[in-house]
């Protein structure tokens, strides 16, 4: 406990220090990340390696495009044999970029390989152990046989890798745990950890370094855990290993940026982070912008003095709802166990019917009104509103706010008008405690406005101005810059709890222009909301509100703090994909996008059923134009030809009663519902 009584923080994700975490420099070929170095940018190949033309022209057109480190899969013998292939079709085009083959379930394979890489991949759930030992148990004499194997096999390309100078990357995935890690951590964070420190112990045994790591997940939140443990363990064992950050099975489209972005924000916001791969079912082409905003907008700078160490991390407690009190808005209560709700700021130019057809729905629409003079046509705006679909908010400039005390007929118009009243303040004062005191009995939000600095000392005496007057209350940000944002809203949450103001925190991105919204106001807020922060989100409704909206939803729904339509875990193609997965996902998306589900889409048996680890639903390519389908992780259907599967996977949802019909539309004509990749259906 801290001397005040409030529990300590034990990682809202906070950086124990200002800069990028010092890793360790490895050598990828011609590329060195860690250290001082810039963050790399990685892709993967989607075609069939064993088709070395095609697969040099893909690398080719990445590397061209700014991919500085590119993955291909092998995942058989032909696949390795065309790696020399592939080198010499570079060379003779004049493409020199640091290629990663990607191994799994075939160690023989990996001995083959690392003689033509300049890293090699290994999932250490499959790179040995089979998923053949479930329910056996384990004593510590069987667990340390096991470990002895594990050694024996991977030890032989780990001594190739020495002599030749090549990386490896242990990576961990949250679907793909061995059955003896499960059986002894569980499929947890803890356990993705436990599984690649076992291959980085048996790689220093035999004097290797050239390490990096990644703890892989769909799960948002099991993602920012693993590698937040993850980095604890390595800093605290003295040899801080890079870290390659991704979120696997993303999808495509809006929801697979926006996931992407709200598991690799919050890390790259601590420091963490050396290489990057957005991973879209797309062209991967298209990951490599994503992945290069991410890094512009959050990536810390280089420690200044990397040899001097810094302090252990400490941001790796388990992320819970932060606690917060119940206020009700408009026949609805924010806060306490409550979903985050939606709120957009509207204006003289906002279109209403996008606004209230909304599908997920807009929970509250807010006017502002900077002085007295535009209090009437504010109010006029929110009139175009109808209460019984969404609340509706009055944000007050500092003059408005005392326009409306010192007016009660002004007030009783604002009362009958709102439901919830709010100012926006400098700096904890007269203006403020005008707000406290006011004779109101609905809910009141009070935001505090930074400057270009982040003012720590102002947001805290903010916070202590709030605790103890605080009924009815909700609180918040406006930040004038982006980065101000993430950090702000920890430092007023910690503030808040250490003064015991449980209020529920409205999170803003109102004034951020910089960057793709799907990107940077998704990073930034979906860094907060995995940590359990904000029971509301909020954000200008600009010229596409509906979208917006849409977007705001994706992002809880990303941040796993609300589930209001189908969730797709879908890989992105590679070399081992067995149908078209991002025509497929598609069709399925269209088929299925209106059920609260979470539906898993996995182009080959590597990467399903493991990697879908808490689909509902799974969709699995089980053999050349054929897919199995799954309930959870239970197959209960194979060998189906992949053009009858979609409509399969339907039926299969109805036979388990999970089914439901897709709402009937009640927007106005031409207005059409958004499908959770973003944009309308065809």
């Amino acid at each position: 406990m801290d001397s005040d009584g409030a529990r300590p923080d034990r990682g809202r994700g906070r950086a124990p220090w200002p800069w990028r975490r010092p890793s360790l420099e490895v050598a990828i070929g011609d590329v060195v990340i860690g250290g001082r170095r810039p963050i790399a940018i990685q892709s993967m190949t989607t075609t069939p390696t064993a088709d070395a033309v095609a697969t040099a022209r893909q690398i080719a057109a990445l590397a061209r495009a700014g991919c500085e480190i590119v993955r291909v899969t092998v995942p058989s013998r032909p696949d390795a044999e065309a790696l020399p292939e592939i080198r010499r079709l570079l060379a003779r085009e004049g493409v020199r970029v640091p290629l990663v083959a990607d191994i799994h379930f075939t160690p023989r394979l990996a001995l083959s390989v690392v003689e033509h890489v300049e890293k090699v991949r290994v999932n250490p759930g499959n790179f040995t152990d089979r998923k053949s030992v479930a329910g056996r148990g384990y004593d510590d004499r069987r667990w340390e046989q096991d470990r002895e194997r594990l050694a024996a096999m991977f030890g032989p390309l780990v001594d190739r890798a020495k002599e030749l100078g090549v990386a490896i990357r242990i990576g961990t995935n949250h679907g793909s745990l061995s059955d003896r890690i499960l059986w002894r951590w569980g499929d947890t964070p803890e356990g993705m950890v436990a599984s690649a420190l076992e291959f980085i112990e048996i790689a220093e045994d035999r004097g290797f370094h050239d390490i990096v790591v990644s703890m892989k997940a769909s799960n948002t939140q099991v993602m920012t855990r693993a590698y937040r443990l993850l980095a604890e363990r390595l800093d605290r064992r003295g040899r801080p290993y890079p870290l390659h950050l991704g979120v696997t099975e993303a999808g495509g489209g809006d929801a697979g940026r926006m996931k992407s972005a709200v598991g690799i924000a919050p890390l790259l916001a601590e420091g963490l982070g050396d290489t990057v791969r957005v991973s879209l079912t797309e062209d991967p082409l298209a990951e490599l912008p994503v992945a290069r905003e991410l890094v512009a907008l959050f990536a810390r700078p280089p420690a200044p003095e990397p040899s001097a160490g810094a302090p252990p991390v400490v941001r790796a407690a388990a992320p819970s709802r932060r606690p917060a009190a119940a206020v009700a808005v408009g026949g609805r209560e924010w806060g306490a166990e409550h979903p985050p709700r939606v709120e957009l700021t509207v204006d003289a130019a906002t279109e209403v019917e996008p606004v209230l057809f909304a599908r997920p729905p807009v929970e509250l629409v807010e006017a502002e009104a900077p002085v007295p003079e535009a209090i009437a046509d504010a109010l006029d705006v929110l009139a175009r509103f109808t209460r019984d679909r969404a609340a509706r908010s009055l944000l007050l400039g500092g003059e408005a706010l005392a326009a409306v005390a010192a007016d009660a007929g002004l007030r009783g118009r604002v009362a009958m008008a709102v439901d919830r009243i709010g100012l926006s303040v400098d700096a904890p004062g007269g203006a403020l405690d005008a707000l406290l005191e006011l004779p109101w009995t609905g809910a009141r939000l009070a935001l505090l406005r930074l400057g270009e600095r982040t003012e720590l000392d102002a947001i805290a005496a903010f916070a202590r101005a709030l605790a103890g007057r605080a009924p009815n209350v909700l609180a918040g940000l406006d930040a004038a810059r982006g980065e101000q944002v993430i950090d702000g809203y920890r430092v007023l949450a910690r503030a808040l709890d250490r003064s015991g103001a449980r209020i529920p925190l409205v999170l803003r991105d109102a004034r951020v222009p910089e960057g793709d919204p799907r990107v940077g106001q998704a990073g930034r807020l979906g860094a907060l909301l995995v940590d359990g922060l904000g029971d509301a989100v909020s954000a200008p409704a600009g010229r596409e509100p509906r979208a917006t909206a849409s977007r705001l939803h994706g992002l809880l729904q990303a941040a796993r703090r609300r589930l209001e339509r189908a969730e797709f875990i879908a890989c992105p193609s590679c070399g081992r994909t067995l149908f078209d997965l991002e025509r497929t996902t598609a069709r399925i998306e269209k088929l299925t996008a209106h059920l609260k589900l979470r539906i898993g889409v996995m182009g080959c048996v590597v990467n399903g059923p493991g990697e879908m680890a808490d689909a509902d639903y799974g969709y699995v390519g089980w053999g050349e134009g054929k897919v199995a389908l799954f309930v959870g992780h239970r197959m209960v259907e194979k060998d189906i030809p992949a053009d009858e599967a979609p409509q399969r996977l339907v039926e299969l949802i109805r036979s388990r009663g999970d089914w439901t019909d897709p709402p009937a539309d009640d927007s106005p004509a031409g207005e059409r519902p958004e499908r959770p990749g973003g944009g309308p259906e065809a």
